[in-house]
């Protein structure tokens, strides 16, 4: 989250039940009950706290208040509105990759809304490294993938042997064609990125991705993951400034957003789990 980050706690003694749950549930261990029984930091707590905001949530009474968090600001968790194991099932088995998108732009508002519900993907130990940049419209997509385009014919010139194995000759026919295979006339791409030298950026970049691919549905979109394009943005410096994207940046995820053309109406057979029981 950058720099040392002091957070201070405070708690309301009257409506506290003392039972120390909240110190149990702190996943890294600094809070304790102290003699009038109220939970309290350790020494140097506020200097070791990850402000993952376990504490704040679990209280039932609302007692305890971090000086980044407030009881009145935050969302109910009501588990009554969750969905149920089948409705659960039924999202996360029908997902797919959409690739066919109507000729209609995503509004600011809308990739906002977005990006709202996939900031609060998991990251070790609540750094949160992921940023965003959002490309919005047709015209500069396109402009994009005739970037990549070029990038690809260099690579093929140049008997490039990823290019080869990943067949990016196809990519290049498709486009001179008026066929884009690469970002496929979506309104909009959403990129998300992080420092390079964060172990942390990768994968929180992809599980940030994938919360925001699950929310799209839920808004009426459809999403695919941009392979392609995360490749040539940080394979290509000319690539890269025209996303935008800092020197010191890498891309760990991009996604194409736009409305569905089509509607699927079955959910595909998959390979069976492959598990190894200890």
């Amino acid at each position: 989250m950058g720099g040392v980050l002091m957070i201070t706690i405070e708690v309301d003694k009257k409506t506290c039940a003392g039972d120390g749950k909240c110190v149990e549930i702190c996943p890294v261990h600094i809070l304790k009950m102290n003699a009038d029984r109220v939970p309290e930091f350790i020494l140097g707590g506020g200097e070791a706290c990850i402000n993952c905001g376990h504490c704040f949530a679990f209280c039932p009474k609302g007692s305890i208040k971090l000086s980044t968090m407030d009881v009145k600001d935050a969302m109910r968790l009501d588990y009554a509105k969750l969905p149920n194991a089948g409705q659960t099932e039924l999202l996360l088995k029908g997902r797919r990759s959409i690739r066919n998108y109507k000729d209609e732009p995503v509004t600011k508002e809308t990739i906002e809304k977005l990006l709202d519900i996939a900031r609060y993907a998991p990251t070790g130990i609540n750094r949160q490294p992921v940023s965003w940049i959002a490309i919005m419209g047709k015209d500069k997509v396109h402009a994009l993938g005739a970037l990549i385009v070029e990038w690809i014919k260099e690579l093929l010139a140049a008997k490039n042997q990823m290019a080869i194995s990943f067949r990016f000759d196809r990519q290049a026919t498709a486009w001179k064609k008026g066929e884009d295979l690469i970002c496929r006339d979506a309104p909009c791409i959403v990129i998300a990125q992080g420092v390079k030298d964060d172990p942390m950026v990768p994968q929180s970049c992809t599980i940030a991705a994938t919360y925001l691919e699950l929310a799209a549905y839920g808004l009426g979109l459809g999403a695919c993951w941009a392979g392609y394009v995360n490749m040539a943005i940080n394979m290509s410096e000319k690539i890269r400034k025209f996303t935008g994207l800092s020197s010191h940046a890498t891309a760990g995820a991009v996604m194409m957003i736009g409305h569905p053309k089509y509607r699927y109406r079955r959910i595909p057979m998959r390979n069976p789990a492959k598990i190894t029981w200890k």
